[in-house]
């Protein structure tokens, strides 16, 4: 269905041709120590899917995380680099499933090579996980770096590895020699400022659009072809918010009657924030100025007119895919006008 989406909507016409399958895929490893797919989830099997895909004209993109587990408590790469790399880039082009994510990145290199090639695999590496292990991010994404590029130099696979430590490590020193891309910060919630933060009593692993946007100011001088800043994905077509999730010590207005301190789950909170229609036409034009790549947070198959117009806006999409590859700068700034 988001396949399809994708295709009928323009989306994937636009540029946006990797399809991103998040967390969740996966059950465990088997005694071999390999991901074990969730048969309930893709009952016909990867190659089925991935060739359905692939006839569509869309790339795969998968997910997996640093530590012993990822962000929702699934088997993580710790330990296995070598056997997960294997893995990911044996599946057939493409995946979908649990949170789709959409995305249209700007040039890219193969990992071994660096030489500029279409990337045919998105790799998207978490940091969850990591609690039991001292090593910074740089050690553990260089050994998936070097793991990916051992398991492609057979098969030729191009792979676009995208990095996701939230910033720590600091990536942006040393991501263009690791990835393709690297977050520079927290998660992006939809709301524009940190006062709607605030307001809505979000957790402290969330920032706003804005603040997100200050954060990429210093930065823009690591970004070129081949290596991006990755502010987080877009929060385009989110009108009615996003789903919370969190521990504060202080309850949030949506769950007045929550027990501080205590861990406030998705259901619980339910969506909160959102954007207006000039907010998310600003944020699109701001993540293409600063080069970043796009990925879409929005669930195609009930996008809006307003929101295709906006994420298929030609004008736009070109300043973010220049082969320049060279990220906006602020050039005046006073008091809060820049």
């Amino acid at each position: 269905e988001i396949a399809n989406a994708l295709v009928s909507s323009g989306l994937r016409d636009a540029g946006y041709t990797y399809l991103n399958l998040d967390d969740c895929w996966m059950t465990d490893r088997d005694k071999d120590g390999y991901i074990i797919v969730n048969a309930t989830k893709f009952p016909s099997g990867m190659k089925a899917l991935g060739e359905y895909l692939h006839d569509r004209g869309l790339h795969f993109g998968v997910y997996s995380s640093a530590g012993d587990v990822t962000c929702e408590r699934m088997a993580g790469s710790y330990g296995y680099e070598k056997e997960d790399a294997r893995s990911v880039t044996l599946i057939p082009t493409c995946l979908a499933e649990f949170i789709f994510f959409s995305g249209l990145w700007p040039s890219c290199a193969d990992v071994s090579s660096k030489s500029s090639l279409p990337c045919s695999l998105l790799y998207r590496y978490d940091f969850c996980g990591m609690e039991k292990h001292p090593e910074g991010s740089r050690v553990v994404y260089t050994r998936m770096r070097d793991a990916l590029a051992e398991a492609t130099r057979d098969t030729g696979r191009p792979i676009l590895y995208s990095l996701c430590s939230w910033g720590r490590g600091d990536p942006h020193l040393w991501g263009s020699t690791v990835g393709h891309s690297w977050r520079t910060g927290p998660d992006v919630f939809a709301v524009w400022e940190k006062k709607d933060l605030v307001d809505l009593g979000l957790p402290n692993f969330l920032q706003s659009v804005m603040e997100s946007v200050d954060l990429q100011k210093s930065l823009a001088k690591y970004a070129g072809p081949g290596g991006f800043n990755d502010p987080d994905m877009l929060v385009v077509g989110l009108d009615d918010g996003m789903d919370a999730f969190g521990t504060v010590d202080v309850c949030p207005p949506a769950v007045p009657d929550c027990t501080p301190g205590k861990f406030i789950t998705r259901e619980q909170w339910g969506k909160v924030g959102g954007l207006t229609h000039t907010e998310q036409i600003s944020h699109f034009s701001l993540w293409s100025i600063m080069a970043a790549p796009l990925l879409l947070g929005n669930d195609p198959r009930s996008m809006s007119r307003e929101t295709a117009r906006i994420l298929t806006a030609k004008e736009v999409i070109a300043v973010n895919q220049d082969p320049l590859g060279l990220q906006g700068q602020v050039t005046f700034e006073n008091g809060p006008t820049e």
